[in-house]
């Protein structure tokens, strides 16, 4: 899990502080109690380990109470590096 802020996208001033789950190449899970609409446009700021990365996304499904899936926008090279290596140290074997 990392922290988020998560900003919807011509909402106006809306920062909601969230937390991640489930985080993969293409998109990730949004735990909240109040999920955003669905198709909702946001941008997230996912922060871990000091680095934070920024991406956009769209609101594809939503768990009311729970949490919302996000599919990732199209991803800046400097940006897909840093979701990368996240990813890798995740798949990484527990030494």
């Amino acid at each position: 899990m990392a922290d988020a802020e998560v900003r919807e996208v011509g909402g106006g001033s809306n920062r909601l502080r969230m937390r991640i789950s489930e985080l993969s190449a293409r998109g990730c899970y949004v735990d909240t109690l109040n999920p955003l609409p669905l198709s909702t446009i946001i941008q997230l700021y996912i922060e871990h380990a000091g680095v934070t990365c920024t991406l956009s996304g769209k609101v594809i499904y939503i768990h009311s109470g729970f949490g919302m899936g996000v599919l990732f926008g199209d991803i800046a090279a400097d940006q897909r590096a840093i979701l990368d290596g996240w990813l890798a140290q995740l798949a990484a074997p527990l030494s």
